[in-house]
């Protein structure tokens, strides 16, 4: 006698409602094709595709900075633009390969019209691993807004070449230009296909030569001027106050340099961290930060060219500006990176610089170019900061409370330069604020000859980076001239490559106008990393869900100021 159970016999209930199923499936009962959930953790950890609330009714003139949000009414609801959903479709999560190496591939180009019988196979595969990016706006909470970006992404982000497929240079979030040149150096052509007619969006590498973001800095006086001094060796010399270069291994000799390492690095150069001695009598000693950027050299640098002395000026001006707003008279923050000190040097990388290098590499694989290939005769423009923490992406906030009011203070800062020397950042994504701990409790501003505090729950933020940054000193105005640089108009990959479009937009690609409504798209933008993309130690605890509901409701209404001053003006009340 047989006595072995049936199979039925083994299965719970629940098992037994899973049974039917597979032919409820085959009759179409069940819906066959399910969405994709989305990957929180993938490359593209920033993008979001949280629902936001929407205001109805307008800010009101009494309320303190960001607390606003708690009187506005919900209202309909929209996604924000970012690479999930609308703007990637599920194609993403149903390809072969992961989203997070997905995002570290593109496409190519040719007329596969014409090429089907000789690329049928490649095509077959590159149709794996390669997808389309379809950017649709739905930042603007106006219709204005809406119809203004409504074209704008699918025309810049993706280019199609007849009947081919359309290629993309998706980029990861942050430093955007060596991302770009990572990207480039990985990039592969393939050489089968007869490109004539229709060329590929991308060439190889060794056919490629990247404009340098800097290359497009320009220098304009607003009034008439007849004293333009065109020697700008002397003029930097002179903001170093040095008559001529220093040795570098003499300048920046191990003795001086204690404790030093690599903390990072750039397409611009390296960043190299020690401690320092004090600055002032009854002052603490601070760790230094040495952003070491070389000059003047024929010899291509990380994939771009060598900044000339002309083109440096411009960043070490601005740079003390924005500096110097910790005593400013009228207006004044500490909301910028603090500058000791800038150093014209010439020499070869200096031996304990090189290992500190070549230590970083085998711990992190550098991406830049080997320090030894500087001749004696090279030139680096030093740069001595005071460090201010880790940069956004990289720091763990305790809760939403805290980052709300680490949003406060970079709202305060932009207006301070907004109102000081008509500053805009124009590149403030997440690797350019800088958070550190602080035992102060409150954070002290000087706006419109006005004191005004904010609380700092713990942390103290520092923007840096000016690269991009457009700025009014004595009528003379300086800013970068971005109008022909396609590259970074293309990229997308990230709500942060959308930015640079609408300020191309807002500015009607002229660079010199000042319009601090640029500084209000990266509000928006810097909003929406703190509701999706920072780290958070305590994300259960109700105080966090709560300032997670004000950074909404906050970000369905900041694209209706015209300026951080605005913001700052309608919070405080001080129209």
């Amino acid at each position: 006698m047989d006595d072995t159970l049936d199979d039925d016999a083994w299965k719970d209930s629940f098992d037994k409602l899973l049974d039917p199923r597979p032919q409820l499936r085959m009759l179409n009962i069940i819906k066959s094709n399910v969405r994709a959930s989305f990957n929180i953790d993938s490359s593209v950890e920033n993008s979001s595709h949280s629902i936001l609330k929407e205001n109805k009714e307008p800010v009101g003139p009494k309320q303190h900075i960001l607390d606003v949000c708690d009187d506005l009414n919900e209202g309909g609801k929209r996604s924000i633009s970012t690479p999930f959903g609308k703007r990637l479709g599920v194609h993403l999560f149903h390809c072969g390969i992961s989203p997070i190496t997905g995002m570290k591939l593109d496409g190519f180009g040719g007329n596969t019209e014409k090429l089907q019988d000789r690329v049928e196979v490649e095509h077959q595969i590159k149709k794996r691993v390669c997808f389309e990016v379809e950017s649709t706006n739905t930042i603007s909470n106006s219709n204005e807004l809406n119809n203004k970006f409504k074209n704008r992404n699918t025309k810049n982000t993706s280019d199609e070449h007849g009947d081919g497929i359309r290629t993309s240079l998706v980029l990861q979030p942050g430093k955007w230009r060596k991302s770009f040149i990572c990207w480039r150096r990985t990039h592969v052509v393939e050489t089968t296909l007869d490109t004539s007619v229709n060329p590929p969006l991308i060439t190889p590498r060794a056919h490629t030569q990247v404009r340098p973001s800097s290359l497009g800095r320009k220098s304009i006086f607003l009034n008439d001027c007849n004293n333009i001094d065109n020697d700008f060796e002397s003029q930097v010399l002179r903001h170093c106050d040095q008559r001529k270069p220093i040795r570098f291994e003499v300048l920046y000799a191990p003795s001086k340099m204690v404790n030093a390492k690599k903390i990072g690095e750039g397409a611009y150069g390296e960043v190299f961290r020690y401690s320092g001695k004090k600055r002032k009598r009854n002052s603490y000693s601070t760790d230094v930060v040495l952003k070491v950027i070389p000059i003047e050299g024929s010899t291509e640098i990380n994939g771009e060219l060598q900044k000339t002395f002309a083109q440096i000026l411009p960043e070490i001006i601005i740079s003390k500006k924005m500096s110097s707003l910790r005593g400013g008279k009228n207006n004044t923050t500490d909301g910028y990176a603090n500058i000791f000190k800038v150093s014209l040097v010439r020499g070869t990388y200096p031996e304990h610089l090189i290992k500190l290098w070549e230590s970083y590499d085998e711990e992190k694989e550098s991406e830049n170019d080997h320090p030894k290939i500087f001749a004696d005769d090279q030139l680096f423009i030093v740069l001595e900061l005071e460090f201010s923490g880790e940069d956004m992406s990289h720091f763990k906030f305790v809760n939403a409370e805290q980052s709300y009011y680490a949003l406060q203070q970079i709202i305060l800062a932009l207006a301070v330069g907004e109102e000081e020397c008509q500053f805009e950042h124009r590149d403030l994504h997440w690797g350019n604020i800088l958070i550190e701990p602080t035992a102060e409790k409150e954070i002290s501003y000087k706006f419109h000859t006005k004191d005004l505090t904010l609380f700092s729950k713990g942390v103290k933020i520092t923007i840096i980076d000016y690269t991009l940054s457009r700025i009014t000193i004595d009528d003379f105005c300086n800013f970068n001239d971005l109008s022909s640089d396609e590259e970074l108009f293309a990229a997308s990959g990230d709500y942060q490559y959308d930015i640079y479009r609408m300020m191309r937009d807002e500015l009607k690609n002229n660079w010199a106008l000042f319009s601090p409504k640029t500084n209000v798209f990266w509000l928006s933008y810097i909003t929406e990393k703190l509701i999706t993309g920072v780290h958070y130690k305590s994300a259960n605890t109700k105080i966090h869900r709560l300032f997670i509901e004000k950074l909404k409701t906050f970000q369905s209404t900041i694209l209706t100021f015209e300026s951080a001053t605005h913001c700052v003006k309608n919070f405080f009340d001080l129209n």
